[in-house]
């Protein structure tokens, strides 16, 4: 019988009281990340059957849990093949400096996806990003060619049914002056309606336009540290800063 166990290091997780800045929760694959870590996986790894799981969730006939869960499980892969396949996916080159902008002002960043634990952890050390709090689906290996996965941050009342249910994040941010949130696709759309402020590419722009969502057109981690930096300058909320 297979024993699967989790491959991720311990992640800082921190609490905090009364805080009096705001917080960045990103999103990561398409927005920390170049490329869809889970999709390049899955082209590389994926067996029989991943595509028809794909066009379920695209047709709404099972939510990303379930169709993640199974096309993890379809994976046939060893662990020095997916580092190898992690390797190559690069990040936003503006990422590292955001972070460098964030500690320098205390402001916390969050990663929260509902992508894979493991491999976020992998691409941001070989970027030099470490200690980051990173919330998303747990990946765990049988120590041979096997994958699963486990979904700590699962909430059974999730309208997307997602394995990391982002907006339940965000209720646990309320001692925050703002929230802040940063993403690019569809993962993100229900939490948009739930944070004070936006920034938004791709897929996400046009949600947000739709529904009136308060949001800034971004094209890299630049523009989110260059708003933070106007914000602070005219000591105003985020939200405020019109381009």
């Amino acid at each position: 019988m297979n024993t699967f166990s989790s491959i991720t290091n311990t992640v800082f997780h921190p609490s905090y009281t009364q805080h009096h800045s705001p917080i960045v929760l990103c999103d990561f694959d398409g927005t920390i990340s170049v490329k869809d870590v889970t999709d390049t996986l899955l082209s590389h790894f994926g067996q029989d059957g991943c595509d028809e799981l794909e066009e379920l969730w695209v047709n709404g006939k099972i939510g990303s849990q379930e169709c993640m869960s199974k096309q993890i499980a379809l994976m046939d892969a060893s662990l020095e093949e997916l580092n190898c396949v992690l390797s190559q996916i690069e990040i936003d080159p503006a990422f590292k400096a955001f972070i460098h902008y964030a500690e320098q002002n205390s402001i916390p960043v969050h990663v929260v996806s509902d992508g894979l634990d493991y491999a976020i952890e992998f691409i941001l050390k070989r970027h030099g990003i470490e200690n980051l709090p990173i919330f998303a689906n747990k990946l765990m290996h049988n120590n041979a060619r096997s994958w699963r996965l486990e979904f700590p941050y699962a909430n059974k009342s999730c309208i997307k049914q997602s394995g990391n249910c982002k907006c339940n994040h965000v209720k646990k941010q309320q001692h925050f002056t703002q929230i802040l949130y940063v993403g690019d696709g569809t993962s993100d759309y229900c939490v948009s309606h739930n944070v004070d402020f936006v920034f938004a590419k791709d897929k996400l722009v046009n949600y947000c336009e739709k529904n009136k969502i308060v949001h800034r057109k971004i094209t890299s981690f630049a523009d989110v540290t260059n708003a933070l930096k106007q914000a602070q300058q005219r000591v105003i909320p985020v939200m405020m800063v019109k381009e």
